[in-house]
């Protein structure tokens, strides 16, 4: 393993960490919306709050913001690293303030196109919850500029961090309305507002440890170049594009029924908690390393950090699939049974994330596909290719829709990423797949992931079901830690044999 290996990996598990604690706090405040308001109207409208400013992370931090900063940033010196960052934090944080004032004058219209299908929810809402909001929404996006100059010096564990305090906060405040009994969608907003505040400042606080320059250098002059905001929008139009999916899918099913909306969130929420911290990771920490590459034209570089990346991409999303299709219902009967949903409604989350699963060994091929486009500047390509699978997306969803049938209507959740993963790979080459690909190597670790997987199967039906009354505990923490098991032992043997196999090369 060469010393840029092992630094990507390196970098990958700290990612990794920082993520895990941020989507389990997600995790948490899930349990507790469900727990407080089940699958009802007032849980649709306490996930759309939810989802503004979840819906400005992603945007910011899986794309837009990071194609155009991190390769700039990374370039740059020390007073041109902060001239950008200060440029690119008045420039976003003042459009993004704007648009906290659209959604103060117009929430009805916001909440009209992220639920169409739910009566009334402002009914739900005082004037300073909708106010807190909105200033939740120019916060994050400053953080998505912070982050962005983070990662650009590789310190993704600090801005991975981010997720998690704004989570925990959310999460203090949703205990404190359980506490007292009451006022859950007024603690709610107070707690987006407050972990916005704090992540932000988390993360000045964090820049300024590094070292990043107090004064603004004038002499730089404006830095923000007509190349560098062109790079800047076209990343955030196709993350934007990217993002919307499952808001599109979530408003389609608010037109099924009471509770559609939050049964799709939290089935969506399931599925990236392995894609944010396992394989989204990946081109995360790729990008960068991969953007240095293409700027010094190292092709070996470039195309070993490209392929190593898929490699485990490819084998990771087969151990989250294949483990995560029989013993996901332990998992949610875990999270979502002690509180507000009934077995029935178990059973229905159950069956979205089953298919929403389906997604993952697409999502990975194609967010990998986009960072090595993207560092080779040409964020156009990346957009161009996700619009146009972008108006596929209507047909895939209209099935569903006509026939009132959720589970298809969430089919169309790994079509769209099966679709997307092929033109973003014709667009960065095909060469790159095929070496991933090539040989026997990818078969034979599938096989074994299959086999361990296989056996974890039998002894969930052969022996935990039927001896589930003489067991300790609930038979769904026994199904869990065997499926937690089969996870460790596929996850582990996938990356020991990479590393065998990398050192033998």
């Amino acid at each position: 393993m060469t010393q840029a290996q092992r630094n990507l990996l390196g970098a990958g598990l700290f990612l990794s960490l920082a993520l895990m604690g941020g989507r389990l706090a997600g995790f948490g405040r899930e349990i507790l919306i469900a727990s407080s308001f089940g699958l009802s109207a007032e849980a649709d409208v306490a996930i759309i709050l939810l989802s503004i400013p979840d819906l400005l992370v992603n945007l910011l931090l899986s794309g837009g913001l990071s194609v155009a900063l991190v390769p700039a940033l990374r370039s740059a010196d020390s007073g041109k690293e902060a001239a950008l960052f200060f440029q690119a934090s008045i420039v976003v944080g003042g459009g993004f303030a704007t648009l906290a004032t659209i959604f103060v004058m117009a929430p009805t219209a916001w909440f009209g196109l992220l639920a169409p299908g739910v009566l009334s929810p402002l009914r739900w809402l005082d004037n300073w919850m909708i106010y807190a909001i909105a200033v939740a929404i120019p916060l994050t996006a400053l953080s998505g500029v912070s982050s962005a100059t983070l990662n650009a010096r590789d310190r993704f564990f600090v801005a991975g961090c981010g997720t998690l305090i704004f989570n925990l906060c959310v999460i203090g405040g949703l205990f404190y309305a359980v506490t007292i009994g009451g006022a859950y969608l007024s603690w709610l907003c107070a707690g987006i507002f407050l972990g916005a505040l704090i992540r932000w400042l988390s993360q000045l606080l964090a820049l300024r440890v590094g070292r990043l320059p107090k004064v603004y250098d004038a002499s730089y002059g404006w830095v923000l170049d007509k190349q560098l905001l062109l790079g800047f929008v076209a990343g955030l139009a196709s993350a934007s594009l990217l993002v919307v999916v499952p808001l599109i899918l979530r408003a389609g099913a608010s037109w099924l029924g009471e509770g559609e909306l939050a049964a799709f969130n939290y089935a969506v929420k399931l599925v990236e908690l392995p894609l944010g911290i396992i394989i989204t990771t990946l081109a995360t920490v790729a990008f960068p390393r991969l953007s240095e590459a293409h700027d010094r034209q190292d092709t070996g570089a470039f195309n070993d950090i490209l392929n190593v990346s898929l490699q485990r991409s490819v084998l990771l999303s087969i151990v989250i699939v294949l483990c995560g299709l029989p013993f996901i219902d332990a998992v949610i009967s875990i999270i979502f049974g002690a509180g507000q949903i009934n077995t029935a409604g178990l059973q229905h989350i159950t069956a979205l994330t089953q298919v929403a699963l389906l997604s993952v060994p697409f999502v990975g091929i194609s967010s990998l596909a986009a960072a090595a486009v993207n560092a080779q500047r040409r964020p156009s390509e990346v957009l161009r290719r996700t619009a146009v699978v972008m108006l596929f997306l209507p047909l895939l969803c209209l099935p569903g829709l006509w026939m009132k049938e959720p589970v298809v209507l969430m089919l169309a959740l790994p079509v769209f990423h099966m679709m997307l993963a092929a033109n973003l790979v014709r667009v960065a080459g095909w060469s790159a797949l095929k070496a991933v690909l090539r040989g026997t190597f990818i078969l034979r670790l599938g096989v074994l992931i299959f086999a361990v997987v296989l056996i974890a199967v039998l002894l969930d039906f052969l022996f935990l079901k039927l001896a589930g009354s003489w067991l300790m505990g609930p038979l769904a923490v026994w199904r869990l830690g065997l499926a937690g098991i089969a996870f460790s032992i596929s996850a582990v043997a996938v990356l020991y044999m990479m590393r065998l196999r990398e050192r033998v090369v």
